[in-house]
């Protein structure tokens, strides 16, 4: 082969390989670009969620720290609990609800739902019994306290316990009593804190 020829082809070689080498570094790039794109779209979509659900907490929810070892072991003392205050604008409580409530005093305490308006709730031999039966899911209650006696619910009016018989302070004694619908703040939700024990309150 002729030596200009050859001269030639090695340019056309070098241009080759030269371009290919940026077109390399290019596509790198634009992969690079692509990776950093979907980040900052998952980061924003991130950002959207926590403040929709930083509003929704605002607007319809509170935090309120366990006082006392009432609710062991379902909630402890000292841990953080969200309060869906718009579980009942529509509707009532139910039977087993665990509930955020100010007492007469204003202290706010978390119990659950035992008995409902209009029911009949007494305490004997260590069990809860419901219009003189005792309930499917039964409660043991090591001291019956005001409710040894009958106790009829008005219109508006809830029997608490906390799931800690022994050491609760609830509608078995004067310092709470029956709750009124009035009194409730809301469904107690979610255990926010501690982390290492956070999920729905059931």
């Amino acid at each position: 082969m002729p030596l200009h020829y050859r001269n030639i082809l090695s340019s056309i070689q070098y241009f080759n390989k030269k371009k290919n080498k940026k077109t390399g570094k290019q596509m790198k790039l634009k992969t690079q670009e692509s990776k950093f794109l979907l980040i900052l779209d998952t980061l924003m979509q991130l950002a959207v969620i926590l403040a929709l659900a930083w509003f929704v907490v605002s607007i319809f929810g509170d935090r309120t720290y366990m006082v006392g070892q009432s609710m062991s072991p379902q909630i402890e003392q000292g841990d953080v609990a969200l309060i869906n205050k718009a579980a009942y604008t529509f509707f009532k409580p139910k039977r087993f609800d665990v509930v955020a409530f100010k007492n007469k005093d204003g202290r706010v305490c978390i119990r659950r739902v035992i008995g409902l308006p209009g029911e009949t709730v007494n305490i004997k031999d260590g069990y809860v019994y419901i219009n003189g039966k005792v309930p499917e899911k039964f409660f043991e209650a090591s001291a019956g306290g005001l409710a040894s006696e009958d106790i009829q619910l008005m219109a508006n009016e809830y029997f608490v316990l906390g799931d800690n018989r022994v050491g609760s302070e609830d509608s078995r004694t004067s310092t709470i009593g029956n709750i009124t619908k009035d009194m409730i703040i809301g469904n107690t939700w979610i255990r926010l804190l501690p982390i290492k024990r956070i999920g729905f309150i059931r």
